[in-house]
This record gives structure tokens, C-alpha cells and sequence, in this order.
């Protein structure tokens, strides 16, 4: 079933919590703890209000019944303000640990659901597709328009809030109420004319609050976009600094920060000033509710309430659930940020994706080196008009044209990252276009122009299967002629904090990463983007290195890769025109612009 509801969410989130083997305990734990603390409280208020009333009745110099019966009543006291502490203590840690988990299985969902939506990356072009606003799934929910910072912010600030909401929100909520049932059974026990006076009183204010509270979440709503503004400002600060640096704009960069930081900062200080004034608010109209049904019954108007030292105990009582009203109100303000970061990673029906993929091929059987077809492939982005071509077992093919025709977005259609509006891919005779991403049902090996890395060593980011033989990291690299990297890296984490790797040493880790897939195509975009002109002939040297044992299509702006390829698709003035490449031509082998190859003579 689809989840629609916070409330939803949580009921089951809790329920395959509580089903879970060996988390039962913490159940039990948490619902005992909270009637310990719950009952606890409640006689401690009726004990202090029956030890109050003891000390201040009249009684003979000598007597001293009356003192030893508070002295009993207050050891009592004693005793459920121990259980008090010892339940509330334990319901504390249960709260937390089941929130915790739960937010931990909701953090995964989250990160799950985001390469569900195979938009791994930012589009760095326009032809690099756009960013998707139709959300991915998250077990029965969706999650909303995606960018870095929208992400970073799902998995930190949303998911930590939809975890407190569940903790501080609907558990210490059901703390709270667990707590003023049995002290509203005492205050009716004491005195049933004051108690139904102070709840009258409760009440009309009690719906005030909630209408400040709707306006709090609609204000609470505004600050959690601003701070995704703030994020994704600091971000491209961080992350571009050597530009800013470069052109002296440092300043311009501090002073875009620094503009959102400030905005932000106002919006939470009065969010927080409103949470505090309605957590305070709620405790003040506690004093009210208290005050007025003490006049009514001073005036007369509430019949015979009982003696003064029944008032008094009811006074005390009273008094004592303060703090769960208290509670209560900031188990509100919680829920209320909960929802509102809930809304942020969940859509209604509409926003379900309309294509349904494929069931995916999980006997991880080896592609085999097959020709490689497209046939009319009308790409989602770009201006270019529909692509064919066709590539032979084990030849090159390159891509060349200006920035925006689309070059890209046709290695992410062929991934399976993007969609087409029509044509096919034939790999071997078999149509890949139903097919979902991935090693297993496309046998296609990916290296993109953002080349990233793992915050791991080499031979894990060269070998990102988990099943990976040991060595295999050296073994591609020697392939492809850069063993060195080994001896250079070594067993040392690579990136930030670690060894720092160059653009050239990226690209060969890149290009082993998609080598050591045993794929049998292998998709590169850009992969001499940024190198000298030694590092780019090496990296050519070791792509014409595979032709007979991969089919390779590079992507590419320059020149040089041309002298490699054996066919060459031009994609230009939203044309496609198709040729042979010098490595087809000395072969005496063409292909014609529709893809049907013709013998040439030698």
C-alpha cells in the first residue's frame, strides 16, 4: 500500500520494527517504562497533594499522627519519584533507540530511492539531460524534485527530523498522554466540579494554539527551502573554490553565503521564538485553567467543591501536570517538522513514474562480444535528430559535435539512465530498450566526464563489485599500461585526506574501473577532457589497445580521438550523419550512413 501519511509511515516503520527477531524486548522495555513513569508521576502528585494538605491543617502541639502519617505518605513519594526517574530514564532510551532505527532504515530508503531515479549526477551541460522533477520511489512514496543539495539534505537534516518526530513526536507525544490520564483520573477523584471547570477553559484556548501552530509549520516549510538554498550556495563554494580564487571572487562567494546565512538565521530565530512562546503558552494557560476554576469555586459558581485542604490537593496536583502539558505541545512542534520534512520526500500518486522496468536479470551471465545496433533513437535531451549507427564486435566508434546536440544523453539512453522517445538498441540481435540499468541486463561499462572516486583505496575504486578476485586492480591497470599508479597510491584511501590523484591518473582509474567490468562495451565520455598531450596519447593508445577484444564509443569535442576510431557519428546542426573512421577504411570494410556495412576494396 502506498504510504499518504506520516502517521502511516511510522505505524508501519513500527510494526516491521517490532517484527523484527530480537527487537521485541525494546518493545516491552519502552511500553513498561512509560506506565512506570506514567503512574509514577501521577502518584507523586496525588501523594504531594495529600502530604500538603497533612502539614498545613490544624492539629495540637503534641500531636504528631499527622506527622508521622506525611512523614509515611512522603517516603512513598519517595518511592514513586524513583519510579518516576527509573521509567522515565528507561522510556527515554527506548524512544531513542527505536528512532534511531527507524531513521536508519528510512536513511537507506532515501539513498536507495535516489539511484532508483538513476540521476546519479547533476546535468553538468544541457546536453547531459536535465534534472528529473518526477520523484523516484521510497517504498510506496516518492521523492520530490532532486538536486545535491535537496539529497545531502534528505539524507541529514529531513530524515534527522522525521526520526525526532518519531522519538520527541508521536512516542514522547504518547509519553505525554500516558502521563495526564492517570493525573486527570486523580484530578477528577479530588475534585470533579474543578476539573471540568479547568478543562472548559483548556479547551477554546487549546484550538487558538493549534491555528498558531498551522502558521508555525507553513513559516517552518519556508526556512527548510531556504536552508536547501543555503546548502547548494555552500556547496558550489567548496566545490569551485579554485575558480573563485582564480578570478578573485572570493568575496563575491563569501558575501552569497553570507547573504543566505543571514536569511536563514532570522527565519529560525523566529520560528524559535514562536516554539518557545506556544510551549511556554501552553504552560501558562495550565496556570489559567488552574486560577479560573480556583475563582468560580471562590464565587460560588461551582456548588460545594469539597474543604480548603481538598482545593489545596487539587492545586498540587494540578500544578504537577504542567510538565506533561508542556511535553505535549513541543511532541506537536516535533510532529509538525516531521511533516513538513516528510511532504519533502513524499508526492501523491501522479508523481509515480509512468514506465515500468523491465524485471531485472540477477544470473549475472557474461555479455559476449556482439555487433551493436541503434536504430532511430530519439534522445530525451539535445537538439540532435534521431541516431543510428552500427558497430562491429571489438571496433571503436566516436562522437563528436558541439556542446548541447545530445552526445551524452545518448550514453545515458544507452545506460539506461535516460529514456527514448523512439527507436531501439539492438545488442546481438536482442533489444536492450525495456531493459533496466545495469551490469547485468545491459552490457555496457560507463565512464563519465566527472570522473568520481571513492573515498577508498585503488584497488577498491577500480573494483567496485563486491565480489571482485583480489589483484584484479593490478591486473587491468597493467593492461591498460599504468601499473605505476599501484606503486604511486598503494594501500592509501585516495581523495580528500588521503593521496591526492591528478585529472590524467582519474581518467586511468576510470578507464580500469570500467575495464576490470568484463563488460564487453564500454562507454566514455570525454575521457581526454583536461589532459596534456602526453597524457592524451597514452589514454588513446591504451583505448585502440582494446579494439578485437572490446567494442568501445567515446564521446569527444577534440580531434585526436578520431585517428582511432573505425566508424565516426557525427551529430551537428540537430543532423546525424554517420562515416567510417581510418581504422575501418585501411580494414576495407564501410558502413553506409543507415548502418548497413558494404565491402570496399582493398
Amino acid at each position: 500500500m502506498r504510504t499518504r501519511s506520516l502517521f502511516s509511515f511510522y505505524a508501519h516503520a513500527l510494526e516491521e520494527f517490532f517484527r523484527a527477531p530480537g527487537r521485541r524486548g525494546t518493545a516491552f522495555l519502552f511500553f513498561v517504562a512509560t506506565g512506570l513513569h506514567s503512574f509514577g508521576h501521577a502518584a507523586l502528585a496525588v501523594l504531594a497533594g495529600r502530604c500538603a494538605v497533612l502539614l498545613v491543617e490544624p492539629r495540637d502541639a503534641g500531636a504528631t499522627k499527622e506527622l508521622r502519617t506525611a512523614l509515611l505518605l512522603g517516603s512513598v513519594g519517595l518511592a514513586a519519584a524513583v519510579a518516576k526517574a527509573a521509567g522515565g530514564a528507561a522510556a527515554s532510551y527506548g524512544q531513542t533507540l527505536i528512532a534511531a532505527r527507524v531513521g536508519g532504515t528510512l536513511r537507506l530508503a532515501v539513498l536507495d530511492a535516489w539511484f532508483a531515479r538513476y540521476g546519479l549526477r547533476r546535468a553538468r551541460q544541457p546536453d547531459h539531460g536535465q534534472a528529473s522533477t518526477t520523484p523516484p520511489t521510497l517504498k510506496g512514496a516518492a521523492v520530490g524534485a532532486w538536486t545535491t543539495a535537496r539529497g545531502v539534505t534528505a539524507l541529514t537534516v529531513q530524515v534527522r527530523e522525521i526520526e525526532n518526530g518519531l522519538a520527541s513526536g508521536l512516542l514522547g507525544g504518547g509519553r505525554a498522554l500516558a502521563q495526564l490520564v492517570p493525573l486527570t483520573a486523580a484530578l477528577v477523584w479530588i475534585s470533579p466540579r474543578l476539573a471540568v471547570a479547568a478543562l472548559l477553559v483548556l479547551a477554546p484556548f487549546g484550538l487558538a494554539l493549534s491555528r498558531l501552530r498551522r502558521a508555525w509549520k507553513t513559516s517552518l516549510a519556508a526556512a527548510t527551502r531556504e536552508g536547501e538554498d543555503l546548502l547548494e550556495a555552500a556547496d558550489e563554494a567548496v566545490r569551485h573554490a579554485d575558480l573563485w580564487v582564480a578570478y578573485s571572487a572570493e568575496g563575491k562567494a563569501r558575501r552569497a553565503v553570507e547573504r543566505l546565512g543571514a536569511l536563514l538565521g532570522l527565519r529560525k530565530a523566529r520560528l524559535q521564538l514562536s516554539a518557545a512562546a506556544m510551549s511556554g503558552g501552553n504552560e501558562v494557560l495550565g496556570a489559567l485553567a488552574l486560577v479560573v476554576a480556583l475563582a468560580a469555586a471562590g464565587a460560588g459558581l461551582l456548588g460545594d467543591v469539597g474543604s480548603g485542604g481538598r482545593l489545596l490537593g487539587f492545586t498540587v496536583c494540578f500544578f504537577l501536570a504542567y510538565r506533561p502539558i508542556r511535553d505535549l505541545t513541543e511532541a506537536r512542534l516535533a510532529w509538525s517538522r516531521a511533516a513538513t520534512a516528510f511532504s519533502g520526500l513524499v508526492g501523491d500518486e501522479s508523481d509515480r513514474p509512468r514506465e515500468t522496468p523491465a524485471p531485472a536479470n540477477t544470473s549475472k551471465t557474461p555479455w559476449p562480444l556482439a555487433d551493436l545496433r541503434v536504430q532511430g533513437l530519439a534522445l530525451r535531451h539535445g537538439t540532435s535528430a534521431p541516431v543510428s549507427f552500427a558497430l562491429r564486435a571489438g571496433e571503436v566508434l566516436v562522437v563528436v559535435g558541439p556542446t548541447g546536440e545530445g552526445k551524452t544523453t545518448l550514453l545515458r539512453t544507452l545506460l539506461g539512465l535516460e529514456s527514448s522517445d523512439a527507436g531501439d538498441v539492438l545488442y546481438g540481435g536482442r533489444s536492450l530498450l525495456a531493459a533496466p540499468p545495469g551490469l547485468n541486463d545491459r552490457p555496457f561499462a560507463w565512464v563519465p566526464q566527472d570522473t568520481p572516486l571513492l573515498a577508498d583505496t585503488l584497488e577498491a575504486n577500480v573494483t567496485l563489485a563486491d565480489d571482485a578476485p583480489p589483484g584484479q586492480a593490478a591486473e587491468t591497470l597493467r593492461i591498460l599500461g599504468a601499473a605505476h599508479l599501484e606503486r604511486v597510491t598503494g594501500d592509501a584511501r585516495l581523495g580528500p585526506g588521503g593521496v591526492m590523484v591528478s585529472g590524467g591518473e582519474r581518467q586511468w582509474i576510470a578507464l580500469a574501473r570500467a575495464l576490470s567490468t568484463a563488460q564487453p562495451v564500454l562507454l566514455l565520455d570525454e575521457p581526454t577532457s583536461g589532459l596534456d598531450a602526453a597524457s592524451q596519447r597514452n589514454v588513446l593508445a591504451a583505448i585502440a589497445a582494446l579494439r578485437g577484444r572490446r567494442s568501445v564509443i567515446v564521446v569527444t569535442h577534440r580531434p585526436e580521438p578520431r585517428a582511432i576510431a573505425d566508424v565516426v557519428v557525427h551529430m551537428e546542426d540537430a543532423k546525424v550523419r554517420v562515416e567510417d573512421g581510418p581504422m575501418r577504411i585501411a580494414a576495407g570494410s564501410s558502413v553506409r550512413a543507415d548502418g548497413v556495412r558494404a565491402s570496399l576494396p582493398i
